[in-house]
């Protein structure tokens, strides 16, 4: 009990004179940035390569139930490699941002191709990956600005 009164009579005469047990730091810490050597920027241009390459002509976004792991899986990487590339070298939000904007791609072809103009909505949205309508129809307008039925329209009008 005595410590305690102590301890509190001290800890209220150095705040009167102005002192303060934890001072908080004048000025703070410069940032710390991590520079990554060429070698890893060679490495990770090639990785990012060989992904565009699945992306493009095997077009893994398709498939069903994707998963970063059978991605990373594909290119002989870990998982943690994958997301980084994904997340910092091509900047997007996450892994499912970078599969949907491959789909949406997909999507906004087929809906402005003529031929494919009495294709339904739902099945171009299947055909490119998506599994329902809901998550397709949220995802095309929040990258478009527009539903893909008023896509379609506004680019089958303008050809």
């Amino acid at each position: 009990m005595l410590a305690c009164t102590v301890a509190a009579i001290v800890y209220a005469m150095m705040r009167v004179d102005g002192a303060d047990l934890f001072p908080a730091a004048a000025e703070p810490a410069p940032p710390i940035v991590f520079s990554q050597p060429a070698a890893d920027d060679a490495a990770d241009q090639k990785l990012i390569d060989a992904l565009m390459r699945l992306m493009a002509d095997e077009r893994i976004y398709r498939q069903e139930n994707i998963t970063i792991g059978v991605l990373a899986g594909r290119l002989k990487i870990p998982e943690y490699r994958l997301r980084r590339l994904i997340n910092q070298r091509l900047g997007y939000r996450n892994f499912n941002v970078f599969l949907n904007n491959h789909r949406i791609e997909e999507a906004k072809a087929a809906l402005a191709d003529p031929a494919q103009a009495e294709v339904s909505v739902i099945t171009i949205a299947m055909d490119a990956g998506f599994q329902s309508l809901g998550p397709f129809n949220r995802a095309f307008k929040a990258v478009t600005g527009v539903t893909p039925t008023e896509y379609r329209r506004l680019n089958t009008s303008a050809a």
